[in-house]
């Protein structure tokens, strides 16, 4: 069936308008799904019962680059565990999964976990695609997969965060066609942050048309200074003509032309800046032409941001827009009870970095995870700075199990890689973090320079503590002069705050984790062998946890005049596992503090928020 309401307006396009068609949807398709959970979760989160609708996760995946036809296959699959490897396919499917869901999550109401197995769905094509070309989209598969489509193999694909996308060949509407995902779980090396395994189809897989000469991604940069956005779209077909224009409120600001694959400028008149106190975000509309003719369009928008690194009186300090910027945020491991990685419903993405911004925070560290796209679009929405991790092996943590083969170096770069691809163009993301408490680290000098010669618009921290020498060897003196990193991160559990280690790298100072302060809430903390436990001493009261964090955050205030500490990051927004310093329980059914007295508190470090300086050093976007 085709998703009609999922027309969108050609020449007036607020960004809103991307999802009120979702609540439509929503409400069409609240119907459930046949399926139930065979392994009941030992903790139920909010809003998990949402991933037995008949279509889980029904919004538009993919908000910056948005088409106006499209069909969701979420929703029930035929499965078969293990079974035999490509490119022989299996005959029979015993079983049925719920996709989104990763294998090990309750979830995917199976009976059990599987590293490796076989998904299988009928689909028909809509009449109204016929003569269009199908593309395929699995936002996420964990992490090696291989696909098929009636009887054909399309393509493998390596990687458990980053988007694959397919043609189908030869589809006719109104037939049966057979869509088959192969995945197999089982190398430890690949990238899954925390998890040991994250097995499955365990994100949105969908379909859409799209012409024979169409768009194919395009990457946008912001520059405040010169007051443009410059933007490059690749597409199917080599330098045909592109046209971009961009909208404030469904008004024409500037249009701009070019040619596929070139840099293409939009001057930006008076423009309006992105900041987590005023997101404003631009309307964005591309139209790629042939032979002076609209043959593919798409619609996106931008914020007008700049993160930097400079200096006030002598002290180094980070900047956002040309101005001293604090930074106040919460590590968030984005991890549910019973679905894992997956969300369980878009209002939850929403409502937590709302009840983020209720609490005073303007940053989120998204640790050791790539979130869907719609949580990114969410933080570009509601205004929300994000410091974004490389989500590197779990295996590779273990000093003994350092990265030294080639190959094994080879999965992290292209892991780097992938990911500043994938989320370039969000304006909330301000940092690339690539390594985490030594953890999987290797060749720092080297992975920084990578992630530098990719973005030059952001800030690159080369690993959040435990600055580590190449040799993996704890030397702070020689490594700071050898690093290029753009700020010195350091975690501090400890009551009173302090660094573990000088910066003597004059490079702004952050607290890329600190305070911890346990409180369990009875009936909501995860169940195992060991008590719930934070950092030092558990809080007995949300009223103490509350005092606790305000000694911590004076001593930050401190410390911000004294030691050129410039951001906080505070672990942790929620719960997770049996860890329980967050500020919401990991079923997200609990808000342990009062938003309004800890945005009182957060106020001491980000006050004032923006301070314009004269002679302040900031260097410009050359």
């Amino acid at each position: 069936m085709k998703n009609s309401f999922f027309k969108i307006c050609r020449n007036k396009i607020p960004h809103l308008l991307l999802f009120i068609f979702a609540s439509s949807e929503a409400a069409i398709s609240a119907e459930q799904s046949g399926l139930t959970w065979i392994r009941p979760p030992q903790l139920q989160s909010r809003w998990a019962e949402e991933l037995l609708l008949k279509t889980p996760l029904p919004e538009y995946p993919r908000p910056s680059l948005v088409r106006e036809d499209w069909l969701n296959l979420n929703g029930e699959w035929d499965f078969l565990g293990n079974g035999p490897t490509p490119p022989k396919i299996p005959d029979r499917f015993p079983e049925k999964a719920m996709v989104p869901s990763a294998t090990q999550a309750n979830t995917s109401c199976l009976p059990r976990q599987y590293e490796r197995g076989w998904y299988r769905k009928t689909i028909q094509i809509p009449e109204s695609w016929r003569g269009n070309r199908v593309l395929l989209h699995c936002e996420a598969i964990g992490t090696k997969s291989t696909i098929f489509f009636d009887g054909k193999q399309l393509g493998s694909s390596v990687g458990g965060f980053k988007r694959i996308t397919e043609e189908l060949p030869a589809c006719e509407p109104g037939k049966d066609h057979q869509l088959v995902i192969y995945f197999d779980d089982a190398d430890e090396r690949m990238l899954r942050g925390k998890l040991h395994r994250l097995s499955g189809l365990w994100q949105t897989v969908w379909i859409e048309p799209v012409p024979t000469d169409h768009i194919l991604s395009f990457k946008q940069t912001p520059d405040i200074d010169a007051s443009r956005l410059v933007v490059q779209v690749a597409a199917s077909t080599p330098n045909l003509a592109v046209k971009l224009t961009a909208r404030d409120q469904g008004n024409v600001v500037a249009t701009a032309s070019g040619k596929a694959g070139d840099s293409i400028a939009l001057n930006i008149p008076n423009q309006k800046r992105w900041s987590p106190e005023k997101p404003f975000l631009y309307d964005l509309e591309i139209e790629l032409l042939k032979d002076g003719k609209v043959v593919d369009q798409a619609q996106s928008y931008f914020g007008m941001r700049k993160i930097s690194r400079g200096e006030l009186n002598g002290a180094p300090r980070i900047f956002l827009n040309n101005e001293v910027y604090y930074q106040v945020g919460v590590l968030e491991h984005g991890r549910w009870p019973d679905s894992i990685f997956t969300q369980p419903s878009d209002a939850c993405l929403k409502w937590e970095i709302e009840t983020a911004k209720e609490m005073g925070f303007n940053t989120i560290r998204n640790h050791l995870k790539i979130e869907s796209e719609r949580w990114y679009y969410w933080c570009d929405k509601l205004g929300m700075l994000v410091w974004q991790d490389l989500p590197v092996p779990q295996f590779f943590v273990s000093p003994g199990n350092r990265p030294k083969k080639d190959e094994d170096k080879q999965l992290l770069r292209d892991g780097l890689r992938e990911m500043i691809a994938q989320l370039y163009n969000h304006p909330s993301i301000i940092s690339w973090i690539i390594f985490n408490e030594g953890g999987a680290q290797f060749e720092p000098r080297q992975m920084t320079l990578i992630a530098k010669q990719l973005d030059t618009s952001r800030l690159i921290n080369t690993t959040s503590h435990i600055w580590l020498t190449d040799e993996a060897k704890r030397a702070p003196e020689e490594m700071q002069q050898r690093l290029i990193t753009d700020y010195f991160d350091t975690h501090c559990y400890e009551r009173p705050l302090r660094f573990s280690d000088p910066n003597t790298s004059y490079t702004p100072s952050v607290f890329g984790e600190f305070g911890g302060i346990g409180y369990a809430i009875e009936g909501h903390s995860w169940k195992t062998d060991k008590k719930p436990w934070g950092y030092g001493a558990m809080a007995i009261s949300a009223n103490e946890l509350l005092q606790e964090y305000d000694k911590l955050v004076k001593q930050a205030v401190a410390m911000r005049d004294t030691h050129d500490l410039c951001a906080i990051i505070y672990t942790e927004f929620t719960d997770h596992l049996d860890e329980v310093n967050g500020l919401i329980t990991f079923d997200r059914k609990v808000v342990k503090v009062d938003p309004k007295t800890i945005k009182e508190i957060n106020k001491q470090f980000t006050t004032p928020p923006q301070i314009k300086l004269e002679g302040a050093k900031v260097p410009d976007s050359k």
